[in-house]
């Protein structure tokens, strides 16, 4: 899997890109890139999801446990761009509730402007 990852604001943001698809042979690999970034203490990392279509079981499992990454290491994680049917099952899963979602990578990083 290719990961971009850029830094604006001291704000990284990882781009998934390559593949469509957020799953089981890819998954360990995203998960590793965004708690390397997790586990410096009060980072900020957005996941842009623009070029991913699909996503299953271990796609959300490297997600959760980004997420229990940045609560151990008091940092965040927002995602971003997220298209219309892994949304759906991100709802189904009432993920919606424990991540930052937004529409954008921009309005992701203003909202990290607005919370400080």
């Amino acid at each position: 899997m290719n990961i971009e990852t850029k830094n604006v604001d001291s704000i990284t943001i990882m781009k998934l890109g390559e593949t469509n698809r957020l799953y089981a042979l890819n998954a360990g690999i995203a998960k590793d890139k965004m708690n390397e970034v997790l586990t410096q203490p009060e980072s900020r990392l957005i996941v842009d999801f623009e070029a991913i279509s699909f996503i299953d079981s271990s796609g959300f499992g490297a997600l959760l446990s980004a997420l229990k990454t940045s609560k151990e290491h008091q940092s965040q994680i927002k995602l971003c761009n997220i298209n219309k049917d892994v949304m759906e099952l991100i709802e189904l899963m009432q993920l919606d509730s424990i991540f930052d979602i937004f529409q954008d990578s921009k309005a992701c990083v203003n909202s990290f402007s607005r919370a400080e």
